[in-house]
Order: C-alpha cells, then structure tokens, then sequence
C-alpha cells in the first residue's frame, strides 16, 4: 500500500488537469513530427482528433516494422508491438519530456 500511497502523492500535487494537458501536448508533439517523416513507409492508424486518440499513437509500417522496434528497445525505448507491424507509442507525461519524443522521432528520422 505504501506504493500505491506514493503514487497516488505524486498524481494529486501533480494534479490530473495539468497530467492531462501535458499528455495532449506530447502525443500531439509526436504526432506533428511523425507527419515530418518521408524516408519509412508508415500510417498513424489512431484517429487524428486528440480527444479519441488518448494518448497514444499506433503506427503501423508498411515494411520492417519488427526491426524498428528492436532498434526503439536497443534504444532504451518502450514501446509496443503487434503484429502485423504496428507500434503503439504512448508518451508518459509524468516522466517523458519533449525531448523524449523528439529522440524517438530522430531515431526514426535516422533508420535504415
């Protein structure tokens, strides 16, 4: 329980409003960056509109898309996978910065 205490801690002086903001600006950063991106073959396949997407987005790669996820996971990136290529990448807005989701975007920027 003394976990769970903590944890709940950290969302009230956080507060949830503030929690939520912050996660619509990080997957919307992702988002904007993604649609940047023209050296892979990939489709976000969650709806565009940030109040159905949540606060992930799930890519799917037309080609290589197992490599790439072993390149985020080598990178120190979690994220996840299904088949057939799909990566579902979700911002966490209590511990990833913008600088988070910018590394991610480099990184696919940079592969191949």
């Amino acid at each position: 329980m003394v976990t769970l205490k903590a944890s709940l801690e950290l969302f009230e002086l956080a507060r949830m409003e503030r929690i939520r903001a912050k996660s619509l600006l990080l997957t919307g950063y992702l988002s904007f960056l993604l649609k940047q991106l023209n050296n892979i073959r990939f489709d976000i396949i969650t709806p565009d509109d940030e109040h159905r997407r949540g606060a992930q987005l799930s890519l799917y790669f037309h080609e290589k898309g197992k490599e790439i996820h072993q390149k985020m996971t080598d990178s120190g990136i979690i994220v996840d996978y299904r088949e057939p290529g799909v990566i579902r990448v979700a911002p966490a807005p209590l511990y990833n910065s913008f600088e988070d989701v910018y590394r991610f975007y480099e990184i696919l920027k940079n592969f191949g």
